[in-house]
């Protein structure tokens, strides 16, 4: 046990990796985002139309299960945004609840299958200049937006009391992290309460995605407007052990506004 903390504590201090590239991209995929030629929205949906989802869950994530009470805080009806939000069954499961649900993701395929795995019954919407589409439950209780997350902003849908983030930040190309801070933090209304589930590991090991989110990363972005409490841990180890990764954690952070 003590040999397992020291190593948690070794790669609590990991700074974030020099973006890179997962093994199993095409040669297409491979190049740097330096250059401006890698087609991050591409390889995404390139990974929902060939079925390379293992980030996807069948159930509802085990901590914001465990810490649904605190995430709520006895709310009704309230209005809580996923970023890139997938095929994400928690969705389904907070609007059940009689929450209202806002997602965001640039592959079409997940939000179409969301709807089908579901079992509910959709709308779609294009939307204006050609952003994007709209697909909509019919109740309306469930907007999920197919489009580029940096296009999105409060005039879609206003701010929300919630955000879970469940695995977006470890998603993006971290040269893009303040940029998508810029769109949350727009977002955040003034009660809201913002999840982060967070990858950290040896970044020298496995270049992502997901890619290597630390403490201190989460603080640089947020720090100066929110508390940050770490909240949960699951050991992600068994699932990478393919990869080469003997030591790998999600974290789990829980944010409000100061």
């Amino acid at each position: 046990m003590e040999e397992r903390k020291q190593e948690r504590d070794k790669y609590e201090q990991l700074r974030r990796p020099t973006p890179l590239t997962e093994p199993n991209m095409t040669e297409s995929e491979k190049k740097t985002t330096s250059d401006g030629e890698f087609d991050e929205h591409g390889y995404w949906i390139n990974r929902w139309t060939t079925k390379n989802i293992p980030f996807h869950q069948e159930e509802m994530h085990v901590s914001l299960e465990k810490h649904l009470d605190k995430f709520i805080d006895g709310r009704n009806g309230i209005k809580i945004f996923f970023p890139l939000c997938g095929k994400c069954v928690d969705m389904k499961k907070l609007a059940d609840k009689g929450h209202n649900i806002v997602g965001v993701d640039i592959a079409e395929q997940a939000l179409q299958e969301f709807f089908t795995d579901q079992n509910l019954e959709y709308t779609v919407e294009e939307l204006k200049d050609n952003t994007g589409k709209l697909f909509a439950s019919k109740d309306g209780k469930i907007k999920l937006y197919c489009m580029d997350l940096f296009k999105f902003s409060k005039d879609f849908e206003g701010q929300f009391n919630a955000i879970w983030d469940r695995g977006a930040l470890a998603a993006i190309i971290p040269k893009t992290r303040i940029r998508y801070a810029q769109v949350i933090r727009e977002l955040l209304s003034p009660d809201c309460h913002y999840m982060i589930a967070a990858m950290q590991y040896d970044p020298s090991l496995f270049p992502g995605p997901p890619y290597n989110v630390t403490e201190e990363d989460i603080q640089n972005l947020y720090g100066d407007m929110c508390s940050i409490e770490e909240i949960d841990e699951n050991d992600y180890a068994p699932k990478f052990k393919d990869l080469g990764l003997d030591v790998i954690f999600e974290r789990i952070y829980f944010l409000k506004i100061k």
